[in-house]
């Protein structure tokens, strides 16, 4: 298995044990439908890291970032296949080039420190998207947000969404707010047609997750450990911001591939089991058995018929009249029969051979 993607082999049965491991209790399987199982199980959970990952995006904003370091960390977004890059507005152009058809998006930070006129903050965003930024992110004006002045971010928020136009356009919100001004800024800005809140990664991000209530998707920035990246994962963001992608998606990997499952197995059956094992004893049908068991239904049915006196008489009276007329009929048929005899042996006598 190579340090970086993921070929998935299809294993054949396996979606069917794992739908009745997850049914039933106790399933035994054989020692090779057991490793079938497991490599399944193994691979599975691969390819569940690989779509995780696929939520990160680099940093790249850092002032001192050169062409060296930018092709670095656009050859690291694509082995790891992040789904952005967050460069300045001065570098979308370079990154674009770097990033080619790797699918990787560009998201630019859009509004320096944040103190900045709304106009030029949309004119930037324009730009920058004509450069082929496909993610805008907003820094906000702090002062504005601290004031209380919700009239003018909304305005701001507004105006970037104009200009970013079918760009997804993220919302920042400071770290120094506090949990209610963030929540409050993460619902404004859904409001105002921003897709993204983003926020710098603290404790309560699965809280904050549950209180947005999908209002906007949430993404949390400054990961650096594996542990925090699965919390986020189990917590539902949806993208996650590190600087150290490589490192988290090694250990990830590494995790998966060492996974091990306890499956119950038996022992294969051999030909010698089968042969030393006698066959089941089979009941012999005599003449006698398949005599009464023929004559078992007509017994019942004449069981089951009921006869009164007066028929019983009749049925008697019609049996011997057939007796009778039978034994006239015999007698008959005798008496020619004798009388031919009796005239053969008179013949017989008359010529001179002695009857027998």
């Amino acid at each position: 298995m190579p340090v970086f993607g993921i070929y998935f082999r299809f294993l054949p049965h396996t979606l069917g044990m794992e739908s009745e491991n997850k049914t039933k209790s106790g399933i035994v399987l054989s020692p090779n439908e057991a490793e079938e199982y497991c490599e399944f199980k193994r691979q599975k959970r691969i390819a569940e890291v690989a779509a995780e990952l696929a939520k990160s995006e680099l940093y790249a904003a850092e002032r001192d970032m050169g062409i060296g370091d930018l092709k670095k960390i656009a050859d690291s977004a694509k082995r790891v296949k992040s789904a952005a890059v967050r460069v300045n507005p001065v570098h979308v152009p370079a990154m674009k080039n770097l990033l080619g058809t790797s699918g990787v998006f560009i998201d630019c930070l859009v509004g320096g420190t944040g103190e900045t006129l709304v106009k030029a903050k949309g004119y930037e965003a324009k730009l920058a998207v004509r450069s082929g930024a496909k993610e805008i992110t907003l820094i906000l004006c702090y002062s504005a947000i601290k004031s209380g002045r919700t009239g003018d971010t909304k305005r701001e928020i507004k105006r970037v969404c104009r200009a970013a136009r079918k760009a997804v356009v993220k919302v920042a919100a400071d770290k120094t707010l506090t949990y209610a001004e963030i929540l409050r800024l993460g619902k404004m800005a859904a409001d105002c047609g921003a897709k993204f809140l983003t926020v710098e990664f603290f404790p309560d991000c699965g809280r904050l997750k549950r209180d947005l209530h999908d209002s906007c998707m949430l993404e949390v920035t400054g990961v650096e450990t594996a542990a925090d990246y699965k919390t986020l994962i189990t917590a539902g963001a949806e993208r996650i911001g590190t600087s150290h992608a490589e490192e988290i998606y090694a250990e990830l990997m590494k995790e998966a591939e060492n996974l091990s499952f306890a499956v119950n197995f038996a022992e294969p059956l051999t030909v010698a089991s089968l042969v030393s094992s006698p066959a089941p004893a089979t009941p012999a049908i005599t003449a006698a058995s398949t005599q009464t068991i023929s004559e078992k239904p007509a017994a019942k049915a004449s069981e089951g018929t009921p006869f009164n006196a007066a028929e019983r008489g009749k049925t008697e009276k019609s049996e011997k009249s057939e007796k009778s007329e039978k034994s006239e009929k015999s007698e008959k048929s005798e008496k020619p029969k004798a009388e031919q005899m009796s005239v053969l042996n008179d013949k017989k006598l008359l010529d001179g051979v002695p009857g027998k």
